[in-house]
């Protein structure tokens, strides 16, 4: 699922293109190419289609796994993470779990278990777990709107809850003053 509308997308895409950046779309590295003493500087890279791009620097984003698999058959696993309860709780009550492998009933999506993967949730729900063991006769369910974010170049966004029914975008792109709500159900 994609985060931006396509006219969002497209600008965004125009602003790096100014500034210098090439996108290449649906194409794969597959390889490295050394060079300089002692060949430990990457030189190039090999692309899927047998493409090489010179480069002095490949910076990698790989992604990341929440690796739940050491807890199979000791937690309860869901939606790819450790399943916790509003007080960020698991299976074991003796045990709690936080960050990007916790699965977490999302207030706000009705109770759905979800998992997020950013650092606002990852300090959010520490501190949840701490006030749960601290004060939980006091400590209230865990409720996150989930967050997202980016600093490129003179832009940035900011994205707060899920990209879900009609976008409808706002304010000035040549500005670069604007946005986009969505809006489902209503």
């Amino acid at each position: 699922e994609r985060l931006f509308t396509p006219s969002l997308a497209e600008f965004y895409e125009d602003y790096y293109k100014a500034k210098g950046i090439k996108i290449l779309k649906n194409n794969l590295v597959t390889g490295f190419e050394t060079g300089g003493l002692f060949k430990k500087r990457v030189s190039a890279v090999t692309l899927k289609g047998g493409d090489k791009l010179e480069c002095g620097l490949a910076v990698v984003g790989v992604g990341a796994k929440a690796n739940s698999d050491l807890f199979e058959g000791q937690l309860d696993i869901e939606a790819g993470g450790i399943k916790v309860d509003g007080q960020m709780k698991t299976s074991d009550p003796d045990v709690y779990a936080i960050g990007d492998v916790a699965t977490f009933p999302l207030k706000m999506a009705g109770g759905k278990f979800v998992r997020q993967e950013h650092v606002t949730h990852c300090r959010s729900s520490a501190a949840q777990a701490v006030s749960s063991i601290l004060s939980p006769e006091s400590s209230t369910p865990y409720d996150y709107l989930p967050y997202f974010y980016s600093r490129v170049y003179d832009l940035s966004w900011q994205f707060w809850g899920f990209n879900e029914g009609d976008a409808i975008e706002f304010g000035d792109k040549a500005s670069k003053k604007f946005g986009a709500i969505w809006v489902s159900g209503g």
